[in-house]
């Protein structure tokens, strides 16, 4: 297959014509499709490696250009995958192969990021997030994986619904937006619906299942689902670099603090401190100490020791 038909068809600017003879010559052999993914490859790395245009009037040589910078995307293949292919191969039409191919994103401690997928979905995923989704959904659902905290904005698709598997529970959508915290290693669920309408349900239980309006959220306790009503979204200024505190179980508070500084913190206490604030905010970008200095001051009292070698602070 010519590979300037097939970048053309990267860029959305073939036939119909042309696209149904690109996909009849992908699904002929295996050979042709590694061959298609491997122009692909090729195509991300010479959008985002590709050397800014001269500034003399001279016409550089564009076959010696576009070998040298396939030489360089060749070497760089693993980086350019990760960097851009969830917002290039998202456009490819062909899912019989790419379906089946998994994406994984984790976002370190301390850190934020955000992921567009095929369909348009945007992602925002917090600290300590690991989000998995296929390169291009199947004909039939748009199916992703969360372990973390995650804001989605779903793009509109009634007939391919959008679902997030979660360590405790399975969430339904056609279009919305809505936050999801999913911390297996602490068992902490919630879901919070911003708008649209989702449908939650509980993987130990498949008959458990709860539906959710905007103002709605639903949480994870003992094992079982339940709903409750919001009147704000204050868990959601994580999106701006914000730790929303209000009284919460310290040690809750401390695992998002773990999360958002990328410090291990280790509380040696008989008794937890209490929270006494309804509502406020520190700011990430101030340091985890400040944080704590605040959380010092609208709680029973605690202190605290940092190693800064070994990057573990010590509540007592």
């Amino acid at each position: 297959m010519e590979q300037e038909l097939l970048f053309r068809y990267f860029r959305g600017e073939t036939s119909q014509e042309e696209e149904e003879r690109i996909l009849s010559w992908v699904e002929a052999s295996p050979e042709n499709r590694a061959e298609f993914r491997k122009a692909h490859l090729l195509f991300a790395g010479l959008a985002l490696y590709a050397p800014a245009p001269a500034s003399d009037t001279a016409s550089p040589n564009p076959r010696r250009t576009l070998l040298r910078i396939a030489r360089y995307a060749v070497r760089t293949a693993a980086a350019v995958i990760v960097a851009v292919g969830a917002a290039y191969l998202g456009k490819v039409v062909y899912h019989h192969s790419l379906t089946a191919r998994e994406m994984s994103v984790s976002v370190p401690a301390g850190q934020r990021m955000q992921v567009t997928l095929a369909d348009g979905t945007h992602v925002q995923l917090n600290a300590g997030t690991t989000l998995e989704y296929p390169v291009v959904f199947s004909s039939k659902s748009r199916r992703v994986k969360l372990s973390g905290e995650a804001l989605f904005e779903v793009t509109h698709d009634p007939a391919h619904p959008f679902i997030v598997e979660t360590f405790a529970t399975e969430i339904q959508v056609l279009g919305t937006k809505f936050n999801v915290l999913a911390d297996s290693g602490n068992g902490l669920f919630s879901t919070t619906l911003v708008e649209g309408r989702v449908k939650v349900t509980s993987r130990k239980d498949p008959a458990e299942s709860i539906i959710l309006q905007p103002n709605d959220r639903v949480v994870l306790e003992h094992g079982r689902l339940y709903k409750e009503r919001v009147s704000d979204f204050d868990d959601l200024c994580w999106t701006e670099g914000l730790i929303h505190l209000k009284k919460m179980p310290f040690d809750e508070l401390m695992a998002i603090f773990e999360r958002a500084f990328d410090v291990r913190i280790e509380i040696e206490r008989e008794t937890m401190p209490q929270i006494n604030v309804m509502s406020g905010e520190v700011r990430i970008s101030d340091g985890v100490d400040y944080a704590l200095h605040v959380v010092q001051l609208v709680s029973t009292g605690f202190t605290y020791t940092r190693d800064e070698k070994s990057n573990v602070i010590v509540i007592r």
